[in-house]
């Protein structure tokens, strides 16, 4: 995928306002829709276009309107929304959209939940546009399967992300209807459906090993059956999802780094572990720049200081782990690039070390950063399957999924008191070793609110923060509401009162 220019960079940088101007215009291909899809060329154009959205759901929020931003931000809605993460930035005013979410007071036309929407919204028309279109056109009927597969897959992901922040949506399943068009179809019809998707998609794509190097990023069937397994845990269907994890556990193309850190770095990308990433390139003039770094770099280095690692996800790192080092840094470390940080006005003293840009991974500047973003990888696998099976009163094979990504944090180190391995029997100390686990092994990669919501801890665990450290964050969360997003009023109101907002909002 990084040789494949993503074409349909017009589409995210004209006006992404409201969606009846957002998906009343022409396809995201640069293909119209008054033309007829007809050459193998249109419909390899359109899967890359349905691929797009997954860049722009990196962007720091700025507003969808504005050419440089406007998309999903994992960097809110997975960390600063819970207990690991604080806005940062420059100050508690800047880019409050984000503060609102942190404290649970959302207001009525917050920018990210209305990027959101709109990119979510726009990734699904577009793997429509794929679904509806290109079955017609003459071509090599493997490829066109693929193309077909791949996405379905997309529309999966996008769908799946929608459900998680907004519950119950519009399900649009044609390029015939627009999302305001109709009323919001319950979650579990949209997850069935999500599930179909992805059920599809696995039997159809090639494996990781089956691609060419021309095509690495694209949707593989173990992605497809990672996130099979995700959506089930997501619907606590323990037993679907032990069986679906399992199979990408068990289909030997993937196994874990030896080396932790090296996940995270340029030259790390694409390595043995990786199930799923954003590909980014820096090849002038076609850039397709990664902009997480910067969103998250030091205010005294290169970058705009925002989410800034708690203290309290910092003591959930047991004695002398090495995966701390290799999540957060602090003042006076030695980067991998051998420069000193300085992590600037960070308000917890920490930033994110797994975004961080060493100097030589951006050749065009840093705002150019071209390492990829890790969506789904076996150590969350291994951990999600180890959860499942415990809950299906799996205990064996929940140890061992939990120990082989132990023994792999311990970077080979002989010592027997580090990380050593978890032995109980009981269910529930197993649960929380697992969930414990959970929270160091992918902390900062956008998972714990989505973790804490479908195990119904998050509200207790951020009032609980709240008390512990005085802080309004976390202090507003009300159960029964929070868990969601509200819907844009934009989208209610060009619904003429067809879509209705979540309760409490």
């Amino acid at each position: 995928m990084k040789k494949l220019t993503f074409i349909a960079l017009a589409l995210l940088l004209t006006g992404l306002g409201g969606c009846d101007d957002l998906l009343d215009q022409e396809p995201q291909a640069q293909i119209a829709t008054s033309n007829a899809y007809t050459t193998p060329d249109d419909a390899s154009r359109a899967v890359t276009a349905a691929y797009h959205p997954l860049r722009a759901v990196n962007w720091c929020c700025q507003g969808a309107g504005n050419a440089n931003g406007g998309g999903y931000n994992y960097w809110i809605h997975g960390n600063v929304a819970t207990d690991d993460a604080i806005k940062g930035g420059e100050s508690g005013s800047d880019q409050v959209y984000a503060q609102e979410i942190a404290y649970y007071t959302v207001s009525p036309g917050n920018l990210a939940v209305n990027d959101a929407w709109d990119i979510l919204y726009i990734g699904v028309r577009n793997a429509n546009l794929v679904l509806d279109r290109v079955p017609d056109i003459e071509m090599d009927g493997g490829l066109k399967d693929r193309y077909l597969a791949e996405a379905k897959f997309l529309r999966a992901y996008y769908y799946f992300l929608l459900v998680q922040t907004f519950g119950d949506v519009p399900l649009i399943l044609t390029t015939d209807v627009e999302a305001y068009e109709l009323e919001r179809s319950p979650r579990s019809e949209v997850l069935n459906q999500v599930i179909t998707d992805l059920q599809e998609a696995a039997s159809v794509l090639p494996a990781k090993s089956e691609y060419s190097s021309e095509d690495t990023g694209r949707a593989t069937s173990g992605a497809a059956q990672a996130y099979l397994g995700k959506v089930y845990m997501f619907m606590n269907d323990f037993t679907n999802a032990e069986t679906a994890f399992n199979e990408v556990i068990t289909s030997q193309e993937y196994s874990l780094d030896p080396d932790y850190s090296n996940i995270f770095t340029k030259a790390g990308e694409n390595g043995p572990g990786t199930i799923f990433s954003i590909q980014y390139n820096y090849d002038p003039p076609n850039t397709n720049n990664n902009p997480m770094g910067v969103v998250q770099g030091s205010r005294a280095m290169y970058g705009w200081g925002f989410n800034a690692p708690t203290q309290d996800f910092v003591d959930e790192f047991e004695s002398g782990d090495p995966r701390l080092d290799h999540t957060v840094y602090e003042n006076g470390e030695v980067m991998r690039d051998g420069k000193t940080a300085d992590v600037g006005n960070s308000p917890t003293g920490y930033l994110n070390q797994k975004e961080y840009v060493a100097e030589e991974e951006a050749p065009g500047g840093f705002f150019n950063s071209a390492n990829d973003l890790i969506l789904m990888r076996l150590g969350k696998v291994l951990l999600w399957y180890a959860e499942a099976a415990n809950e299906n009163d799996n205990r064996q094979a929940a140890r061992d999924a939990l120990n082989d990504v132990r023994e792999r944090a311990r970077e080979g180190d002989p010592d027997p008191t580090l990380l050593p391995d978890v032995t109980t029997n009981d269910k529930e100390e197993l649960r929380q070793a697992i969930w414990h686990e959970q929270r160091v092994e992918y902390g900062q990669e956008y998972d714990r609110f989505f973790d804490l919501v479908r195990t119904g801890r998050i509200g207790e665990v951020m009032r609980s923060y709240a008390d512990t450290y005085n802080t309004p964050k976390g202090a507003n969360f009300t159960d029964g509401v929070h868990e969601v997003m509200p819907i844009p009023p934009s989208e209610i109101s060009l619904s003429e009162g067809l879509i209705e907002q979540n309760d409490g909002y």
